[in-house]
Order: C-alpha cells, then structure tokens, then sequence
C-alpha cells in the first residue's frame, strides 16, 4: 500500500460506520470536520509557542519604537520621528507575519480534509442539497462550527505570548 492509500482508508473510515449512505456521510464529513479543526488548534499552539519569544521581542521593539517616534514628534524632530516610526512599522509588520503563520497553522488540516473529500466525491450529488453542491458546502459549516466550539473551550491566556 502507498501512504496516499494508507490516508485515503484512514479518512474514509468514519465514512462508513453509519449503515445509510446519507447518514454515513454526513457523519463522517462531520468527524472530519473535528479532526481537523483539533488538529489545526494543536497545530496553531505548536506553532506558538516556538514563535512567542521573537513574537514578545517584535512587539516589545515596535512598542518601543512608537514611542521614540512620538516624544521625537514631541521635539519637533521630523528626521528622528520618521526614523523609528519605519523601525516602528517594520517590526509591527514582522509580528503581523508571525501572526498569519498562527492562522496558516489553525487552517492548513482544513484544507487538506477539503482537497480530498473534492477528489474522493467528485460527481457525486451532495444528499438534501441542490444539485450544484459539492463537498465544499457539506465541510465548511461544521468545519467553522468546530473551530468556534474550541475557541470557546479555550480561553485566551492572560499572558499573550502563552501558546
């Protein structure tokens, strides 16, 4: 067996546990759906805690540098204000970057879950829906379901730099 074949059975067991097809495969796009939104959140916290100490140093510095900026601003120093207001911006910039990588790492299971399920029904009409309907609009509302339903069980930590 290849490891495509190895995923593929792993992904379509659930599948196959209800004895209707319909049933089936609403339950299994829903355990899909779980999976992958708990696979992204550890994904997401995996992916925090390597980023919090250059995440706490690049807001440390843009913070820094704000403030520079504005007591220059203060004494009318236009080439100093403009100086750290850049240094001030690019570090804010850098921390806007590793934020996109946390949400890269919530979503990326997702995506992988969708790509499959696209290939593995495509053609195939989506039960109780419309004939247009593929796989997309069966995934996505329990998908974004399930990763509301964990940021709910996980509340934000008081310390920001916490994964």
């Amino acid at each position: 067996m290849t490891p495509f074949q190895v995923f593929d059975a792993i992904l379509i067991a659930p599948f196959r546990l209800l004895p209707g097809p319909e049933a089936g495969f609403y339950f299994g796009v829903c355990v899909l759906a779980l999976g992958s939104a708990l696979l992204g959140w550890a994904s997401k916290s995996l992916v925090a805690f390597a980023h919090r100490v250059r995440r706490k140093s690049e807001d440390g510095e843009a913070r820094r540098r704000s403030e520079l900026s504005f007591k220059a601003l203060q004494m009318n120093d236009k080439d100093a204000y403009l100086a750290q207001n850049n240094l001030a911006q690019e570090h804010y910039g850098n921390s806007l970057a590793l934020s996109a990588g946390r949400g890269a790492a919530l979503l990326w299971p997702g995506m992988i879950v969708l790509a499959w399920l696209s290939w593995r029904f495509e053609g195939v009409g989506m039960p109780y829906l419309w004939d247009s309907a593929g796989p997309v609009s069966v995934f996505l509302p329990p998908y974004i379901a399930a990763l509301l339903g964990l940021s709910r069980l996980n509340p934000r930590p008081a310390d920001p730099y916490a994964p």
